[in-house]
């Protein structure tokens, strides 16, 4: 009986490209199947660019406005690092999320950010930010692509 249930089952990929068959369209593999476009790949995660992400809780816009001008601060120190590659805020104005993005050309730039640079950063700045906000500052790493 069981048998015959995996004899009759279709896998997902099978059955879409039966359908593009179907349908006259040739399918395309994704890029990180293409040796010219993969860079480092972890369980079909390519590592390309990557990201430290800052994030805490203000209580509104001048809280907000505060902690960016020590942000900026925090910028300049990482701006000229070889491998830095720009950096970005996000604020949620309804939960008020704050959360600094420093962006990296490749997983080498942030293991160097994070052995060198980053433990000096903290101990600096971590301290500030907290009696800034009157909580604490979560860090976490990530692999980061601008999707177009």
């Amino acid at each position: 009986r069981h048998r015959d249930a995996r004899a009759h089952h279709t896998s997902a990929p099978s059955m879409m490209l039966t359908a593009s068959r179907a349908l006259g369209q040739r399918m395309r593999a994704p890029a990180v199947l293409n040796p010219a476009l993969r860079a480092r790949a972890l369980c079909g995660v390519t590592i390309d660019k990557t990201c430290r992400v800052y994030s805490c809780k203000v209580k509104d816009d001048a809280q907000a406005h505060q902690l960016d001008l020590l942000m900026d601060e925090f910028i300049e120190n990482v701006e000229n690092l070889e491998g830095y590659a720009g950096a970005a805020r996000l604020v949620c104005k309804s939960e008020w999320d704050y959360k600094l993005i420093i962006k990296f050309e490749n997983l080498d730039a942030l293991k160097d950010f994070m052995a060198n640079t980053q433990p000096d950063l903290s101990q600096h700045f971590n301290p500030r930010i907290s009696q800034l906000i009157g909580g604490t500052v979560h860090e976490q790493n990530f692999v980061y692509d601008d999707i177009e």
